[in-house]
């Protein structure tokens, strides 16, 4: 974000601009510490209605990421370990009220991808790194780097996503267990296991998203709030629907612990034991044992690879994409967003939390929930600190296949295919990007598939630049005919020979002067004035005359080198080429 963006988004938030240079100390801080400045306004109504946002998300994240640690790999609590942190520091760092920061579908995806097999000491170091990256990235103002992911590929991206998401979930739904990564290899072997499924996991999990889908439509009937019975009855269908997920694992939890007791034995798969309370404060860069092997902290780092860009990389996008969806018109500090973030991630890691960011769905919770600050994370992480303290002996109930159900049921709305008929009609290169970057994520991981899309989009983008649109038309004057070029964008170095050959291919046997209108040219560099140089020459030796028309000043003397020549002629508008192409044809 450039500076004069910054100094617009104070003056939005009621601040003033800035009359000096440098900024004081306490703008400063106030900027990076971004509680300082709006704490001192808190007032009771803000108190009320962050607390019931709160509360409202914590009882939504709680199951959220008890399900994603299970997608990482992980057991139940650091899922809610990440939640705890995430919501904590946020709330002093971060610049949008209704994100909510924790574990995501998306993060442990990426985290499972590229820490599969490995201890979970891998997940914690990446954390640290992708918080440090995050970090460096905000106070760099690298925020721009995220520009160079095109809507089609993250619309591509997230349906990838979510379509793995649901197919590696599906062998908790049948009650099966595979050792397989990968969308379809999981398939393949979830076909060749599918007789072996357990029936009791299979009917737990089915009748859980029917649950879950059926609230969720309870939840959307319009009902028109004319009476105050009706706008009661509204509101209570927005808290059913929004409490659904902890609604189903509370039901499904008590099944199993009442099945407990009997003699029968529970007929589904249980998450198991969780351990409670929040681990103590360790400066993840430490070496890692594994066996009789011990991992050096570089190594670690070292088998890491990309996944030290490409997972804060890709955070940063959902992260950024949220703050402007819920900014309400004002300009986001992306900075800012990333600086927080990345504390997030790195005092998260220093209690074995796995890489964060904000998530969606949470953040629209928040909105509706009529969240008024920050503030709102604090009482969330205060009643998920409660739950890993009280709660954890019947987190071992919790059915496998009932987060199963959760995630699939989160993230089947989030495949987006109704694009692609868009992309289609509008742009071939976008729908290029959105197949490549779908299915290269499929065939070969989502990371590979996301720089895969950017690639092609990339492309799309320097075809632009190499061989951009040149209008060209022979135009009839009461003095005479001329050809007439208009290039759409830049004229550097790839696009000279481009216009050189259209110009000489047009202009062989014909005897008029070539006019290029300069007004959608942006810069030419050494290069294409050289050329274009050598094209002027050129024409000159067949009698022709090579003609600019709407120059920019700084762009004539760029061409010019900094003192007239005679092989360059400059005209400044249409009126210009009137009176002097008959009296350049008869020079």
């Amino acid at each position: 974000m450039s500076c004069a963006e910054e100094e617009l988004g104070q003056l939005h938030a009621g601040g003033k601009p800035r009359t000096e240079p440098k900024v004081s100390k306490v703008s400063f801080l106030r900027r990076r510490i971004n509680i300082l400045s709006w704490i001192t306004k808190y007032d009771r109504e803000d108190l009320v209605s962050d607390f019931i946002a709160g509360l409202t998300l914590g009882l939504t994240i709680i199951p959220q990421s008890i399900a994603y640690a299970a997608i990482a790999g992980l057991p139940s609590q650091y899922g809610l370990y990440a939640a705890f942190m995430g919501s904590l520091v946020y709330v002093i760092f971060g610049s949008v009220k209704e994100v909510s920061i924790g574990p995501t579908s998306l993060m442990a995806l990426l985290t499972f991808q590229y820490t599969a097999d490995k201890p979970i000491e891998f997940i914690i170091v990446l954390a640290f790194l992708a918080g440090v990256m995050e970090l460096l990235m905000g106070i760099l103002k690298l925020g721009f780097l995220v520009s160079f992911i095109p809507l089609p590929v993250t619309s591509a991206f997230t349906s990838a996503t979510s379509l793995i998401i649901i197919g590696t979930q599906l062998k908790h739904l049948f009650g099966i267990t595979l050792n397989t990564n990968g969308f379809f290899p999981t398939i393949f072997s979830l076909t060749e296991k599918i007789i072996h499924f357990r029936v009791g996991d299979l009917l737990l999990g089915t009748l859980a998203i029917v649950f879950l889908l059926s609230i969720r439509w309870i939840a959307q009937i319009p009902i028109k709030e004319n009476t105050p019975q009706k706008k009661i009855l509204k509101k209570f269908l927005w808290y059913f629907g929004l409490s659904r997920n902890a609604l189903i694992v509370l039901i499904s939890s008590t099944i199993a612990y009442s099945w407990s007791s009997s003699d029968t034995g529970i007929p589904f798969k249980l998450s198991g034991h969780v351990k409670a309370g929040i681990p103590q404060f360790e400066l993840p860069i430490y070496s890692v044992n594994t066996g009789n092997e011990t991992i050096t902290y570089f190594e670690v780092v070292k088998e890491l690879g990309s996944a030290i860009v490409v997972v804060p990389l890709v955070a940063i996008l959902a992260n950024v994409s949220i703050a402007k969806a819920f900014s309400a018109g004002k300009i986001v500090d992306a900075s800012q967003e990333m600086i927080a973030l990345g504390l997030c991630n790195i005092f998260g890691s220093c209690f074995q939390s796995m890489p964060t960011c904000g998530a969606f769905t949470r953040s629209a919770v928040s909105h509706s929930s009529g969240v008024r600050t920050p503030l709102a994370g604090l009482y969330s992480a205060i009643l998920t600190l409660l739950a890993l303290s009280l709660l954890t002996p019947y987190f071992y109930f919790i059915p496998k296949t009932t987060l199963a159900a959760v995630l699939i049921c989160s993230v089947m709305f989030m495949i987006d295919f109704k694009i692609v008929d868009t992309l289609r009609r509008t742009s071939r290169i976008d729908t290029l990007a959105w197949f490549g970057c779908f299915s290269v994520s499929l065939l070969a991981g989502v990371e590979i598939g996301l720089l895969f899309g950017v690639f092609i989009s990339l492309i799309g983008l320097l075809k632009v630049w190499v061989r951009p649109a040149i209008l060209m038309d022979t135009v009839d004057q009461q003095g005479g005919r001329y050809l007439k070029l208009k290039p759409e964008t830049g004229i550097y170095f790839p696009v000279v020979d481009f216009l050189r050959t259209k110009v000489i291919k047009v202009c062989n046997g014909q005897q008029i002067p070539v006019v290029i209108d300069c007004s959608s040219v942006v810069g030419f560099d050494h290069t294409s004035i050289e050329g274009l140089m050598e094209l002027a020459k050129e024409l000159r030796g067949m009698n022709q005359r090579l003609i600019f028309l709407n120059i920019a000043p700084a762009l004539k003397e760029r061409l010019q080198g900094g003192e007239p020549n005679s092989v360059f002629i400059f005209w400044e508008d249409e009126q210009s080429v009137a009176l002097n192409i008959e009296s350049l044809r008869d020079n």
